[in-house]
């Protein structure tokens, strides 16, 4: 599992290093190196943790109280297209906003340079929403460089203007199977083969949330629940709601269940959802608990079940995803 979190200025100037000597590609002037890498002493740092294991960072600054600016990013060789950049990024956009900046700029190679990896640079913060400004080639630099800026108003009203809803498809497969892989999530591609048939028998329906193509997140509504008391009741039960890390806090979630809720009222007047009871490193069912409640759901009042069975008092049983308490909410 991939954590985002704040490290002191000692370990992200060794961080810098190691991916520095690790990317020569990138970073080949040894002289600019050491620049960088005693300039994040003195920057706000966010590293990317796998496994106890620092593998990305991001250093960030404000050069004007309204602005940031990334004034270092890297990931380990071996880490990268795994989501680890958006995810670095994603975080240092909501710390600039939260610290009160409006824009946030970059500095990177040219295009004009025809350089092949700056050129995937160049392309990555566009795909982050970075908008080329001009060329610059600051003296005593033989390579242009190119300044982008991107605005952190409305960061996330923004995107979710961008959000687009739609049944699953067999075509969408590859691309969750890969998102949640790059991440370290095990979903394979059998689980959305198996929801597929089932969407195509009637039995489920599955949503997809993407963003500017981009895929974020998706809910299944199952019409006959394995839950024994919903499914004497025919209450439809939602299942298996994900959105990826990086499209959290975006509303993404909350959407997605409007869709579930509203296409579940067409048969019922009540909508079931089981919910795990525990938490952990990347928040377990925490969030989905208080959301749950948030939104009117409340626990049916029949206690916690073990796949699909009452559990017994004084009875053991592992603290996992099959650990589940079960809620219900009256639909309009």
């Amino acid at each position: 599992m991939i954590k985002i979190e704040t490290i002191a200025p000692d370990l992200a100037c060794a961080l810098c290093r190691k991916i520095t000597a690790d990317l020569p590609e990138y970073f080949g002037l040894p002289e600019v190196n050491e620049h960088y890498a005693v300039g994040v002493r003195s920057r706000i740092n966010l590293a990317a943790c796998i496994d106890d294991e620092y593998v990305g960072l991001i250093s960030i600054d404000f050069p004007y109280p309204e602005n940031s600016n990334i004034y270092w990013l890297g990931i380990l060789r071996s880490y990268h297209r795994k989501g680890i950049g958006k995810l670095l990024s994603s975080e240092a956009f909501k710390h600039a906003k939260n610290s009160g900046a409006k824009t946030i700029s970059v500095e990177t190679l040219s295009p004009e340079e025809t350089d092949e990896n700056y050129l995937k640079t160049y392309h990555f913060y566009k795909s982050l929403g970075f908008s080329p400004l001009f060329n610059l080639k600051p003296q005593g630099y033989e390579w242009n460089m190119v300044y982008m800026l991107k605005s952190l108003d409305n960061l996330h009203s923004n995107r979710i203007s961008d959000v687009f809803i739609r049944s699953l498809t067999e075509e969408d497969i590859k691309a969750i199977v890969s998102s949640f892989h790059q991440i370290g999530w095990n979903k394979p591609a059998s689980l959305f083969e198996g929801y597929l048939k089932e969407q195509e028998a009637g039995e489920r329906i599955v949503w997809v949330a993407h963003i500017q193509d981009e895929f974020a997140g998706y809910v299944t509504l199952k019409w006959q629940s394995q839950h024994p008391a919903f499914k004497a009741e025919n209450i439809p039960e939602i299942m298996d709601l994900n959105v990826l890390p990086h499209f959290r806090k975006m509303g993404i979630g909350s959407m997605l269940l409007d869709t579930a809720e509203k296409q579940a009222a067409t048969k019922s007047k009540i909508i079931g959802i089981g919910v795990g009871l525990y938490a952990g490193e990347d928040g377990g069912y925490g969030s989905a608990q208080r959301l749950y409640v948030k939104r009117g759901y409340i626990p049916d009042g029949k206690g916690v079940t073990y796949n699909y069975q009452l559990t017994i008092p004084g009875n053991s049983y592992p603290l996992d995803d099959d650990m589940v308490l079960w809620f219900t909410k009256k639909l309009k």
